[in-house]
């Protein structure tokens, strides 16, 4: 095919949606060669015949290899590009099984870890069914007002925090200071 020939028909695969519509195969490009090519074929409502075949070739007389024999057949070949494209295909394998049997493995992981959640879930539920219930800590009662303690600790410089529970030792100096201690 000459460059003026290729040239053409690149540019009638443009024509009729690119190489998106090759993919496809859904390409109709005359079958005449490079004078039809040159020439745009007048459109008759018929697709033209096509130049080249996007399609693989008729296989009704051959028969088809398993892989295993087909790579048996590439490696013992004597054209060593078909040599590495077997080795290459072999490779590929070799990585696509260990891929399936490391997603078959996660597939059945997941559902066994479902399976336990739920598992785990009915067992508290029971558990929580069966235990007795907790009783509620009381508070007791406090017989001092927090904040007269601590304006008492800032006069006699006790040291005591601003927030939260006030210290025992605190309460107790108050008590005895003021003569509330039992």
């Amino acid at each position: 095919m000459t460059i003026a020939a290729f040239r053409a028909l690149l540019d009638e695969i443009d024509t009729q949606g690119g190489p998106e519509a090759a993919r496809r195969n859904l390409l109709h490009l005359p079958n005449e060669g490079t004078q039809a090519m040159n020439t745009a074929p007048a459109h008759t409502g018929q697709p033209p015949t096509p130049l080249v075949s996007l399609r693989p070739a008729d296989t009704a007389g051959s028969e088809t290899l398993p892989v295993g024999k087909l790579l048996a057949w590439g490696d013992q070949h004597d054209d060593p590009d078909i040599q590495a494209q077997a080795g290459r295909a072999r490779a590929a394998l070799a990585g696509l099984r260990q891929r399936y049997a490391a997603d078959q493995e996660l597939t059945a992981l997941t559902s066994e870890e479902e399976q336990l959640a739920q598992r785990l879930e009915a067992i508290r539920a029971r558990k929580g069914e069966l235990e007795p219930a907790k009783p509620k800590k009381r508070k007791t009662p406090r017989d001092y007002d927090a904040a007269m303690v601590r304006a008492w600790a800032r006069e006699h410089g006790v040291d005591c925090p601003e927030r939260g529970r006030v210290p025992k030792a605190v309460v107790d100096a108050w008590k005895q200071a003021t003569g509330l201690a039992a």
